[in-house]
């Protein structure tokens, strides 16, 4: 009977390394050629031809390895957790519990305001490692011996550079360019010193080197800041995105590239801030973990920074749809935090909805929208311009308003259906996008081959608008407004008097004698036209003008 050649190579290794040994050639030559079976040396026992099936036995369906319950459950995403129906949403009680913000009895200086978020004990933190990192890395161990008072003078001398911004630090100090409130303070060579010296956590101790901590370098200074953020008494309202800190360097373990971004390449901070921009909670993005979780990156994310929230007080969270998904929404609720936010059309959870050409057929402010069956959450569909999807655990549809749209068709502008879920949405998810408008103003670009040195110089900019933010809401609760003055008790100078013209009466002016034009030093405008430059006055009224209007001047 003919088979398929088989060769058991555990029985026959020995064999070939003894032909291999002795060198008999004339084994080696017929060695891996086609054979029948009964030239086969030694008999395989252990062979079943792979057509045939031994007699006796019945061959058995290969098992297929089914997925594990952790496996299973992320691969559905929860979808069959949640069932929804097309009902009316009910809004549940979400009336704010938590503390509200108390005025203060008198407006703090603006000194006092920033010192809420860089206090001295930061300061006195960041002299000492500035004075051993200069003295480790250098050959001299020579010591800046920086102060307390120094450090704020170059703290200061940045925020200036970021009002009046010329390219590169050392034109602040060249003669044709020179900026007094910098130059005056501190001298070039000095500053640049400094600024090679900062440094935040000591690198000989090992104790720093946390495991997984690619911050570790920042990591004291940015939990201190962090600590004195915390302290801010959060709002009703908050929102949470990403901010993006512009780094072009390549030596950074956490630099990121968002090309969506103004900035694409720098480090990522995912931020909380109030409605009104306060910030009060930040995390600085250190690049995945590979670990697939329940919620997602961007859920996870959310978690985190909402466990400074405290419980059961009926906050309020919106952020976009990198974080949304269903499962974040009925985990917030159990905390009693409220949340909305947009929504991917892959996060849906199972929820069906109309798609794009259906609501875009039916106009502008048209919506579907869905509930879960338990009435925990609703998800919404809106067309605009084009369709946009939102979730919420705290409101729907109703009520709705009229959204003031501009039409290219009609060329003008239309009143559209808006549901309340869109208007809560636009009204208190741009509390990140508003600090990053201040920040972006007025920061100064600082280069340094050290990456962490641009966070630094970012959260001074966050402590700047962050006190700046809180003066305002400070003002609005006292119902004041203007500039924070240097020092509250002294009171401001009196406003000069108005200078008055008194001009020649109309009857002399009118009289029509003497009235010759001259020239005169000083160049003005024209007293009739308001336009004409010119040099030309009248001899007797004492008034610029031309020629061409001088009959006018003294004749009307």
């Amino acid at each position: 009977m003919n088979r398929e050649k088989r060769w058991d190579w555990d029985k026959h290794s020995q064999f070939i390394l003894d032909m291999i040994q002795n060198g008999d050639e004339s084994e080696i030559e017929g060695f891996g050629g086609t054979s029948s079976d009964e030239d086969d040396p030694v008999e395989d026992p252990d062979y079943t031809p792979l057509n045939q099936e031994s007699k006796g036995e019945v061959s058995q369906p290969r098992e297929v390895p089914q997925p594990s319950t952790s496996t299973k459950k992320h691969l559905t995403g929860q979808e069959n957790k949640f069932s929804w129906r097309k009902k009316p949403f009910e809004a549940p009680d979400c009336t704010f519990k938590g503390e509200s913000v108390t005025p203060p009895d008198e407006l703090p200086t603006p000194l006092q305001y920033f010192r809420r978020f860089i206090t001295e004990e930061m300061i006195e933190s960041l002299m000492e490692q500035t004075n051993l990192y200069s003295v480790q890395t250098t050959d001299t161990l020579k010591n800046v011996n920086t102060t307390v008072k120094e450090l704020e003078i170059l703290i200061g001398m940045y925020l200036r550079m970021g009002l009046c911004q010329l390219p590169g630090n050392r034109t602040y100090w060249e003669n044709n360019t020179r900026c007094a409130m910098v130059a005056d303070n501190m001298s070039r060579n000095r500053f640049q010193t400094l600024l090679a010296s900062l440094h935040f956590a000591d690198n000989t101790d090992s104790s720093n080197r946390q495991e997984g901590d690619k911050c570790w370098k920042i990591r004291p200074w940015l939990d201190m800041f962090r600590k004195q953020c915390l302290e801010i008494t959060p709002e009703e309202y908050n929102s949470i995105d990403e901010q993006m800190v512009s780094f072009r360097g390549t030596r950074s373990p956490i630099r990121q590239y968002v090309k969506s971004k103004p900035h694409p390449w720098g480090f990522k901070i995912w931020a909380r801030c109030t409605s009104t921009g306060i910030l009060c909670d930040f995390q600085v993005y250190e690049g995945g973990t590979g670990k697939r979780t329940t919620f997602g990156m961007g859920g996870d994310v959310v978690l985190k920074l909402c466990e400074t929230l405290p419980p059961g007080q009926n906050y309020k969270v919106f952020a976009d749809n990198l974080f949304s998904s269903a499962p974040l929404v009925l985990e917030l609720l159990q905390r009693q935090i409220f949340y909305t936010g947009t929504l991917r059309s892959n996060r849906l959870s199972g929820c069906q909805l109309e798609d794009d050409k259906s609501l875009a057929k039916r106009g502008r402010g048209s919506f579907d929208a869905r509930v879960e069956k338990e009435g925990s959450m609703a998800i919404v569909k809106w067309h605009d311009n084009r369709s946009v999807t939102l979730i919420s655990s705290h409101t729907a549809v109703e009520p709705q308003d009229k959204a003031h749209r501009w039409s290219k068709q009609e060329k003008a502008f239309l009143d559209v259906n808006r549901p309340h879920i869109v208007k809560e949405y636009n009204t208190f998810m741009g509390g990140v996008d508003l600090i990053d408008g201040c920040i972006a103003r007025y920061k100064y670009n600082m280069r340094s081959r050290r990456w962490y040195i641009y966070l630094f110089w970012h959260s001074i900019m966050l402590a700047l608008v962050n006190a700046w933010l809180t003066y305002r809401r400070d003002c609005k609760l006292l119902g004041q407004r203007g500039r924070p003055s240097l020092d509250s008790k002294t009171p401001s100078p009196p406003a000069p008097p108005k200078r008055v013209r008194v001009g020649v009466p109309d009857d002399v002016r009118l009289d029509q004698v003497a009235h010759w034009p001259v020239k005169c030093a000083k160049r003005g405008r024209c007293k009739i036209c308001k336009t004409n430059a010119t040099t030309t006055v009248c001899e007797k009224c004492d008034v610029l003008c031309p020629v061409e209007c001088s009959v006018r001047t003294c004749t009307k």
